[in-house]
């Protein structure tokens, strides 16, 4: 894949949010999902620990963490969702910055989310392993990242993976692999793998694999 090619599909991800599709969908939510609560309740330190809220489009969930008690600083690439983001939540702690370049200095924050599939528009693989790399370092020791991705088509990909383009959103390219290729990324950027569920709750690791369109990742940085 050349730089030049990788350039285009970048920018296209990122042409996507600057949409009126890309505002009213991200617009139409507010608070966490139900599978969310239930991850943060059961594996995030108690309120008020700080947390990274990555992706975080308009502030759907970035609102969810502060109700919730948490003290959250939100981030995303897209200005036009900060914008949006901002206008919603104006209290909130909103920044410009790039998932693969995170501006924090080590041990900052308590725990991460990268909620929606959002780690999926990260393009090529390296930047998606270069970002979860990134999260490991600014987190404390002992401190949990969730995260969901999709699991559409690379459930059928033999254990590799693919970017997909017009399959599920025909104005972005978004990364699906099975679930076992995420626990291998995850493992090597210093992680270790706590939870797998499925979007609907499901917890069985091969029903997860097999029916669960969105899955939901929970990685522990090590305590030393």
């Amino acid at each position: 894949m050349t730089p030049r090619h990788e350039t285009s599909v970048v920018k296209q991800n990122l042409a996507y949010y600057a949409s009126a599709r890309s505002a009213a969908e991200y617009t139409r939510e507010d608070g966490l999902r139900p599978i969310e609560q239930q991850l943060i309740a059961e594996f995030m330190p108690p309120p008020p620990a700080g947390i990274l809220d990555l992706g975080c489009g308009a502030g759907r969930t970035t609102i969810g963490l502060s109700r919730a008690g948490y003290t959250a600083i939100a981030i995303d690439l897209s200005l036009e969702l900060l914008t949006l983001a901002r206008r919603r939540y104006p209290h909130l702690d909103f920044r410009q910055m790039d998932a693969t370049e995170l501006a924090f200095p080590v041990d900052t924050f308590d725990a991460a989310l990268f909620s929606y599939n959002g780690i999926d528009c990260l393009y090529p693989v390296a930047a998606r392993e270069q970002c979860l790399v990134g999260v490991c370092r600014v987190l404390k020791p002992g401190a949990t990242f969730i995260f969901s991705t999709h699991n559409l088509v690379g459930g059928i990909c033999s254990g590799g993976y693919w970017y997909v383009n017009g399959y599920i959103n025909a104005e972005q390219f978004l990364y699906c692999a099975p679930p076992g290729r995420t626990v291998d990324q995850l493992r090597c950027a210093g992680f270790s793998v706590i939870a797998v569920r499925g979007a609907s709750g499901q917890r069985q690791p091969g029903r997860v694999r097999r029916r669960e369109q969105h899955v939901y990742f929970v990685a522990r940085k090590p305590l030393s």
